[in-house]
């Protein structure tokens, strides 16, 4: 009798165990599946931005990917001043995009910092409203760290050296190499403002380490036109 019993408890907790094996599994997946997607539709976002301001044909397919995550297919405007089209991410203009070849990163750069524009791309954070690659000045972009592979989630892996590419609204690709990296505050905003060389391009990225829930850390990097 007590045999059974026992036999019982174990079915049970073997069916239970097993269980509890196929849900993790299933959320890991469900959650790998998630960001694989995500990941696709802003590198698709990026492409299509790279496409049309080098003057070729898209590469990006209208499979609809894009526009499930609210983009608006990458709506046009025209712009007088500067006799070009900008491009836009629902209601964030386009900058530039980003590659960081380490970190396996391709992604839009938009012109606000703003909960919902952090969730499209990697963000102008200063000067506020600024283009990229320009010569003498100290572009800061900031991007999330989702604790994965999205965005700017392994910017910590990120040594001297590495490459960095910005492509721009008007078609110029400038090629950063990063001369340094460091934590900081989130209200240390001293390197914003520092330029190492006047006569080359320079970028800060930042985002948030991975405790910065606790400790309200940022992980720096700085780059330099090469």
């Amino acid at each position: 009798m007590e045999k059974n019993k026992y036999s019982k408890v174990l079915t049970v907790s073997l069916v239970i165990i097993i269980i509890g094996i196929f849900g993790t599994l299933g959320y890991f997946g469900y959650s790998l599946l998630n960001e694989n997607n995500t990941k696709k539709k802003y590198t698709d976002a990026a492409n299509e931005f790279e496409q049309k301001v080098l003057g070729g044909s898209s590469s990006v397919s209208n499979s609809g990917n894009t526009s499930n995550l609210s983009m608006n297919a990458l709506n046009r405007t025209s712009d007088r001043d500067k006799n070009r089209d900008k491009q836009y991410m629902e209601d964030y203009e386009i900058v530039g995009t980003i590659e960081i070849p380490k970190t396996k990163l391709k992604c839009t750069i938009l012109n606000e910092t703003a909960p919902r524009s952090l969730e499209l791309g990697v963000t102008v954070m200063y000067p506020p409203n600024s283009d990229v690659n320009i010569t003498g000045r100290n572009v800061v972009i900031y991007g999330h760290n989702y604790r994965n592979s999205l965005f700017f989630s392994k910017n910590g892996q990120l040594v001297n050296g590495d490459k960095i590419y910005i492509l721009d609204r008007e078609g110029k690709k400038v090629t950063y190499e990063v001369y340094e990296t460091f934590e900081t505050t989130s209200t240390d905003t001293t390197c914003y403002t520092e330029v190492s060389d006047e006569n080359k391009c320079e970028i800060t990225l930042s985002t948030c380490t991975d405790d910065a829930n606790t400790t309200d850390r940022r992980i720096i990097v700085r780059a330099k036109e090469i």
